[in-house]
């Protein structure tokens, strides 16, 4: 089997691919060590928002602290004559590494909470209540995106 990679820098199918991906995993640095979850999220200029459910988790994340993110898209395969595709397999992910940070911007926060919802429910709800659900936002403060494209003949 012979491996095809690809490395992709242009930002424009790199913030496409952001925005249609649902969910990644993320390495999250934490005051003693580092935990990997896998996690909703939004894309927004360059940066990667999320929100983190858990309390305990939430007090133990060590803030402006290096942390990456990994988005995962399997591409399907075109169904083609079987002599035609000698294709095995497709991936496509995006790494991005950063900065762990609080969002503390309550217009920020609202912009992003509105974004999760549209992104998540196919809606765009007006609401002011409060939900636990997006009370602990927090994001990765870009400074490298890569894609990289693999693909297995």
């Amino acid at each position: 089997m012979q491996i095809v990679v690809n490395t992709i820098r242009d930002i424009d199918i790199i913030e496409k691919e952001l925005n249609s991906i649902s969910s990644g995993v993320l390495a999250l640095p934490l005051e003693e060590d580092f935990q990997l979850i896998a996690t909703n999220f939004v894309y927004k200029d360059k940066n990667i928002f999320f929100f983190v459910q858990n309390k305990e988790l939430y007090k133990d994340i060590k803030f402006d602290a290096p942390a990456k993110f990994t988005a995962i898209r399997e591409k399907t395969k075109d169904r083609k004559p079987a002599g035609e595709s000698k294709e095995l397999f497709k991936l496509f992910y995006i790494s991005v590494n950063g900065i762990i940070k609080i969002v503390k911007e309550k217009k920020l926060k609202n912009s992003i909470k509105q974004s999760f919802i549209q992104k998540y429910s196919g809606k765009l709800i007006e609401s002011d209540t409060k939900s636990k659900a997006f009370s602990k936002l927090v994001y990765i403060d870009s400074e490298e995106l890569v894609a990289t494209e693999e693909i297995g003949k």
